[in-house]
């Protein structure tokens, strides 16, 4: 039977190569048979193993011994998430993974849109959710020069209602010190126009601190940022990750940053 607590996950303690963790935040409303699967003690799943059947079926994981490394886009190497029903918010679904496998001489950028439809899907399937935040560990020496397709992107968000807005913050964490003034230079220009950047001194919203463990040690240097799309979405969310990598990637970082994106409205 799985637990709604917060999971663990089933691998705790292995240390991937190039380790990439995303965790979604938010309030969950499981659909009702969900919850009477779990309350009869007939509910099997739970975010590890939803998380797994959906990046297999994506093509972007694979348990096939068969497929080599230019086959997928991570390795699995752990998922959790918890799923308690008390309308607090909580970190509803998290992945970590080696993201090693497709960096370097395969070109992929980190796989930050992929990891967050994987997580997204696995909520959608099993409730409702009120998304209030998303936080990614990026490894920055895997990431390559990504503008080009960032302005694919800002088409994509081009269409969303030019009426609408809403306000985010973005924190960074890093080992090193940063430019902030060339963070936000570097990301407004990946914004194509679509979204706003500005500093700000706000705080993110309040959420459960991030799953990471020793890989979030030595964080210590942190900058926040104002940024106002036209609409707020886990969509938006990742988004929002990949301009700010490769804002950060511009300024010559190499080691890992936590990039949190929050909605204080949400």
């Amino acid at each position: 039977m799985a637990d709604l607590a917060p999971s663990p996950g089933r691998h705790p303690g292995s240390t991937p190569a190039a380790v990439m963790i995303m965790g979604v935040h938010g309030v969950l409303r499981l659909k009702p048979w969900i919850l009477q699967a779990h309350d009869r003690g007939d509910l099997e799943e739970d975010v590890f193993s939803l998380v797994v059947k959906r990046s297999v079926a994506y093509g972007w994981s694979s348990f096939n011994p068969s497929r080599g490394p230019s086959a997928i886009r991570w390795g699995h190497n752990d998922a959790g998430g918890d799923w308690r029903q008390d309308g607090r918010v909580r970190e509803l679904a998290w992945l970590q993974a080696d993201i090693s496998v497709a960096a370097g001489p395969l070109g992929h950028r980190p796989p930050i849109t992929p990891m967050a439809t994987v997580l997204a899907d696995t909520l959608a399937l099993v409730g409702d959710t009120r998304l209030t935040a998303l936080h990614t560990l990026i490894p920055l020496s895997t990431a390559p020069d990504a503008r080009a397709d960032l302005s694919q992107a800002a088409a994509w968000f081009a269409l969303t209602d030019p009426t609408s807005h809403t306000d985010l913050t973005v924190t960074i964490r890093t080992t090193t010190p940063t430019d902030p003034s060339a963070i936000i230079t570097a990301a407004r220009d990946r914004t194509f126009a679509q979204m706003t950047v500005t500093p700000t001194s706000l705080p993110p919203a309040p959420s459960p601190p991030p799953t990471g463990g020793i890989h979030l040690n030595g964080l210590n240097h942190t900058h926040t940022f104002h940024c106002r799309p036209h609409e707020w979405s886990l969509n938006v969310a990742s988004w929002t990750t990949e301009i700010f990598t490769d804002a950060l990637r511009t300024t010559g970082l190499t080691t890992p940053a936590l990039i949190t994106v929050s909605n204080q409205a949400a």
